[in-house]
């Protein structure tokens, strides 16, 4: 008389093997999917993986982990489909989610026909003990893999989902809090080894956070009348400080930005700023404002010509910049965005170093690193968020007008945004506004992003092209 009891197991032995194949296929992509957010081709690949899973499933046979496998993948399916079409960030995330829950369905099934066919094969043959610590040995590995993979998978998720969670704890980790604290001593006086005067954590604002600035005074000699070079500095919105400048740049110190142009005849400001996403935007260029407002009215105490005015950013800082110089030039974009101009003719030019210019694609980096993919699109995220209207808002090129002040854009040629900078470049070349676009060919060397913060010859020529730039204006 045959046992009816090893029902399941007639499904042939591939589709176990399939359902393996496809859950592994389906979590790599899912994890590797993140650096590549921006790039509809890789959601292509995750689409075609969770619809492999169903494939593998087939039928369901009433199987739980079955049901719950072709409803997620249906679920992750459609929503990747609606990225692709509409480049709706929430619905990349829940495909992400879902493609997750598909791969671990196709786990659950993987073992699930796994143990019926071993009890099938097992249950008249008499070796206990060498099966039984087979078993364990097999269970305790099998467990060890999926705290592995559900940790990876939830870390995953949780950055794609929600970047603050993890950009705050990255601040708090590196003493970058934002705080109505100084750093410092408010307003410590020094010396820098270049031989300038330093006024130190000056306070401009009492509204916000950090709003904290240090002036430099060239040859520590207040008497003489120069420019004023204001710097902002970058870190993708969520890091970096006016004192050591952008964390993702090449460290050479920060004196490695202010002593050219302190050599070269200007008096040099750097900001601090609320980071987001603790701070919200637009509340960072507010802040500027209020920087700028706060030099004007002090420019005398601290030996500042708040008459001829530079405004200067990096990366992040250089969006800031751009923006700022966009609210002093366009009254319909300041209204919409609620700042008052505070500046008129004085501001005479602007200096864009590794700028993100376009925030949709920040996370689109010319010839492209992924990890810095991944790093700028969760920067850009944590500040202006998902939506598509604040992401066009925050971007320079969109809305420079023929007032915009006289621009030089510098940027290296890999991991970073030399496409952006050429098209704010055409845009003002257009408007007939004065700029000047300095990116070295990656034919005669790789340059990466912020490379201006790395010592070197190729830093050289960029302070050298930058100050001949600004001294053709008369500055």
């Amino acid at each position: 008389m045959v046992d009816p009891t090893p029902t399941r197991i007639e499904r042939p032995r591939w589709t176990r093997w399939a359902l393996l194949v496809v859950g592994l296929c389906v979590l790599l992509i899912a994890w590797a999917e993140p650096f590549f957010v921006r790039y509809p081709p890789a959601g292509s690949f995750l689409l075609v993986g969770v619809l492999a899973a169903g494939v593998a499933w087939r039928r369901p046979h009433g199987s739980k982990a079955a049901w719950v496998t072709i409803l997620s993948v249906i679920i992750s399916a459609g929503a990747q489909l609606a990225w692709l079409v509409t480049a709706w960030y929430p619905a990349w995330a829940l495909a992400l989610g879902f493609a997750l829950v598909v791969a671990f369905s196709c786990f659950a099934g993987f073992w699930e026909l796994s143990r019926t066919r071993r009890r099938a094969l097992t249950q008249d043959r008499s070796t206990p003990s060498a099966r039984s610590l087979l078993s364990i040995l097999r269970s305790v590995v099998n467990s060890v893999l999926v705290v592995i993979a559900a940790v990876t998978s939830a870390v995953v998720l949780l950055v794609a989902a929600a970047p603050a969670a993890v950009a705050i704890p990255i601040q708090a980790a590196a003493g970058q809090t934002p705080s109505f604290q100084p750093r410092g001593p408010e307003g410590a006086v020094s010396v820098t080894a270049n031989g300038d005067g330093l006024t130190s954590d000056v306070r401009y604002g009492d509204e916000y956070p950090s709003s904290y600035l240090d002036v430099y005074i060239a040859d520590d000699d207040a008497s003489v009348t120069r420019p004023t070079y204001i710097y902002i500095h970058g870190g993708g919105w969520i890091g970096g400080t006016k004192s050591d400048g952008d964390p993702n740049a090449p460290g050479g110190g920060f004196a490695v930005t202010t002593d050219p142009v302190l050599d070269g005849g200007f008096n040099f400001v750097s900001l601090d700023y609320g980071l987001a996403p603790t701070v919200e935007y637009p509340t960072q260029v507010k802040q500027i404002s209020q920087a700028v407002a706060f030099l004007q009215q002090n420019a005398q105490q601290y030996g500042l010509d708040m008459s001829d005015v530079v405004i200067a950013g990096g990366s992040a800082g250089g969006q800031l910049a751009g923006q700022f110089a966009n609210i002093q030039t366009n009254p319909t974009y300041a209204a919409q965005i609620g700042v008052q101009p505070v500046i008129d003719d004085a501001l005479r030019a602007v200096v864009l170093d590794s700028p993100a210019l376009e925030l949709e694609k920040t996370g689109e980096t010319q010839t492209p690193q992924p990890v810095k993919d991944l790093i700028f699109g969760l920067s850009a995220r944590s500040y202006v968020g998902t939506s598509v209207a604040l992401n066009e808002e925050a971007s320079v090129t969109n809305h420079v007008t023929v007032d915009f002040p006289a621009t030089f854009i510098a940027d290296g040629n890999t991991g970073t945004f030399p496409d952006q900078a050429e098209n704010l470049h055409e845009r003002l070349d257009q408007l007939r506004v004065t700029n000047a676009v300095d990116v070295p060919p990656a034919s005669s060397v790789i340059l990466g992003h912020g490379y201006m913060a790395m010592p070197g010859t190729w830093t050289d020529t960029y302070n050298e092209k930058k100050l001949a730039f600004l001294s053709a204006l008369g500055l």
